[in-house]
């Protein structure tokens, strides 16, 4: 008999006790317990390992990363891993969609980084990808609440790992597992009726760790057309996932461990309308063994598989998308993909401050969109759409410090990719067999970090990057609201060439005061980019030539111990700057990338056990199209949350988003707006036990 989700999330609470149960749940370990706070870190706080792929200390790198450990996420409004998109939104230089994944359309889940536009920067679970493999969009509500770490790099990051990574690297680091049993209990509620609930288990040894996640979100949304466009067929947007998550640790030898991992994320929307939705499943697994020789040297290897059902249906809306009274099924789409991948990395010791990292790696995509057709009358047709993609790439870096306070690293990758096997065919009507296309590319870069004093550091690169087309863009075309996206398999990659450079000083004692500031160039050839064919159709081209000029700024201020402040500023002039096919569009703005981005939080502590954070962002006006007709964005939204511990394992929150309920557009597909998020209140407790 099959199990309903309330049946299902109760069985799997059971099993999460009986096991913790099993191991002593609630006895004090056998083993010693690593020291723990709420900042703790996978690694020391001051190390990272996305800038160089190896562990570095963080004022020991040129880039300008961002970090957020546990404790700093839990003082935000968006401490589960399906705010993860949210949460970077106080991240200078960062621009998720403007809707939240939350409610937004899975293939427009997207960030951009330094203005480059979406989905031009890596992001990362573990090591694993998170960006679609198929579309490239990136699956936030995949992102386990048991998040320890997320460090963002901004610049190209191409040189280490190749074409996703053409903006930056985004890397989420999932919590380890530390000696004895515990458990999570977590449960929200709010207005919108939206609710989340979630429980993790872990178990650990000095040779094994486990742990067991699940967490289940439903929400009935909101009406996201504005009124004054609304009609009778217009309806919330709710959503509803749940996801499964796990993974074993062992120990095999003194210097080498195994790990394996895998979810199961299962999710349902609705977009505005009783025809509008989606569904998706999504399974994946991982295995990988790390390992250290008696010289220091260390060495890596991963395995990762991911598979996934994507069911698409949309409509068209009669008797014109703006008078909104009625409409009918146009597209069911069915895209089944598959997506492998793996790498190896050695980090060798050469000599005293001198390492070398060289690695490779590879992935394979396989997928199709099967779509049945419809009109008033019934179904019309069907379509197929289908092809694989494969790449490798190897690379090497070399970490130098040659002088005292000086650090040099070269580095460089060379990549391989192809597209195989396309396929494009209507019934009726032709097929289109697209030709294979083969790309190559190297793509260097040069890092230097002076440390003029123990609080003043300089740091500069300048690099090579690119993005290769993804399947969904080469073969693969949808419809919303009756606005057409068309593919176009005579894509070719993206090239960017880029530099900048970032100051860094800290003073007051014990630091309190930190600052810095970023600035960066970038220009990139042959920008894939939506141009518009039609009222209601537009193709992605490669657009000839675009650049970004942008400056970033931040500051945090520690007053006394517990009053915190901290502010950023971004600013990206991200222009087209050549198009030979429609001069008339050189010098529009770069779609969803916002010239100006500011800001601002402030966390106060009261005794340990209340604090109190509110946070503020503005965003200045964007465009959803390269034409610069539809502005959006343009707002000043303010979040909060406060927090209060009742003795050792438990805790009670009151998370608010948008708390002055602005209302602003966050999006436009064709001439129908997308509001953004109004006002959501969510109260909740958790236990840590």
């Amino acid at each position: 008999m099959a199990l309903s989700r309330p049946q299902t999330f109760t069985w799997f609470c059971l099993g999460i006790m009986i096991f913790t149960g099993s191991a002593g749940w609630g006895e004090e370990p056998t083993g010693p317990e690593p020291t723990h706070s709420d900042d703790s870190t996978i690694l020391m706080p001051e190390v990272i390992v996305s800038a160089t792929r190896t562990k570095e200390p963080v004022g020991g790198v040129p880039s300008a990363p961002t970090i957020f450990t546990r404790g700093k996420i839990d003082e935000t409004p968006y401490t589960g891993g399906h705010e993860t998109d949210d949460l970077l939104r106080y991240v200078p230089g960062v621009q998720p969609s403007n809707l939240s994944s939350r409610y937004n359309h899975p293939t427009a889940q997207s960030v951009s980084v330094r203005g480059l536009g979406t989905r031009r920067a890596l992001v990362l679970l573990d090591g694993i990808p998170l960006n679609d493999g198929f579309g490239g969009w990136i699956n936030w509500g995949m992102i386990p609440d048991t998040i320890e770490r997320i460090e963002v790099v901004p610049g190209g990051g191409s040189n280490l790992y190749g074409t996703w990574a053409m903006g930056g690297v985004i890397h989420l680091l999932s919590e380890p597992v530390r000696v004895g049993k515990g458990f999570t209990l977590e449960g929200q509620a709010g207005n919108l009726e939206t609710y989340t609930g979630s429980l993790s288990g872990r178990y650990g040894t000095d040779r094994m760790g486990l742990t067991l996640g699940y967490r289940r979100y439903h929400s009935d949304g909101y009406i996201t057309v504005p009124p004054d466009q609304r009609g009778p067929i217009d309806e919330t947007d709710g959503s509803d996932h749940q996801l499964f998550s796990g993974s074993l640790s062992l120990a095999v030898t003194p210097r080498t461990t195994v790990i394996i991992s895998g979810n199961l994320f299962e999710e349902d929307r609705s977009f505005g309308t009783p025809l509008s939705r989606t569904t998706r499943t999504i399974g994946t697994a991982a295995v990988g063994v790390t390992g250290e020789n008696p010289g220091g040297h260390e060495w890596e290897t991963k395995l990762y598989g991911q598979w996934q059902t994507f069911r698409n249906q949309t409509s068209v809306v009669t008797p014109s998308p703006t008078l909104r009274l009625n409409e009918v099924r146009n597209l069911i789409q069915v895209i089944p993909s598959n997506d492998f991948g793996g790498l190896g990395q050695w980090t060798v010791n050469v000599r005293r401050n001198h390492r070398v990292v060289i690695g490779a790696d590879a992935r394979a995509i396989l997928g199709q969109s099967e779509e049945e057709t419809f009109s008033a009358d019934g179904p019309t047709g069907r379509n197929l759409a289908q092809g694989k993609q494969v790449g490798w790439g190897t690379f090497g870096e070399w970490i130098a410090e040659p002088l005292d306070g000086l650090t040099v690293i070269p580095s460089v990758r060379m990549d391989w990719w192809k597209n195989f096997d396309g396929e494009i065919a209507a019934d009726p009507g032709p097929v289109v067999v697209p030709p294979d296309n083969v790309e190559t590319a190297l793509n260097p870069k040069l890092a230097l970090l002076y440390r003029a004093t123990d609080h003043v550091s300089m740091g500069a690169s300048a690099y090579t990057a690119f993005r290769a087309p993804t399947l969904n863009e080469l073969y693969r075309g949808f419809s919303f609201a009756g606005f057409g996206f068309l593919p176009n398999p005579e894509l070719s990659p993206e090239r960017l060439q880029g530099a900048d450079a970032t100051l860094d000083v800290a003073v007051l004692p014990r630091r309190r005061l930190s600052l810095r500031a970023t600035g960066h160039y970038e220009t990139v050839n042959d920008q894939i980019l939506f141009v518009s064919q039609g009222p209601l159709t537009t193709m992605r081209q490669n657009v000839g030539k675009t650049k970004t000029l942008g400056a970033e700024v931040a500051a945090e201020l520690t007053i006394w111990e517990w009053v915190r402040l901290n502010a950023g500023y971004a600013y990206a002039d991200s222009t087209l700057s050549d198009f030979p096919p429609n001069p008339a569009l050189e010098g529009n703005l770069v779609p969803n990338v916002s010239p100006h981005q500011v800001v601002a939080g402030v966390t106060v502590m009261a005794f340990a056990q209340l604090s109190l954070t509110v946070l503020g962002r503005y965003l200045s006006r964007q465009f959803a199209d390269l034409e610069n007709t539809q502005p959006i964005a343009d707002m000043v939204i303010l979040d909060a949350s406060l927090r209060a511990s009742l003795g050792k394992h438990w805790r009670v929150f009151l998370n608010a988003e948008n708390l002055t309920d602005r209302q602003y557009i966050a999006t436009q597909t064709g001439p129908i707006k997308t509001l953004g998020v109004p006002r959501l209140v969510m109260g909740g407790v958790r236990l840590e036990y």
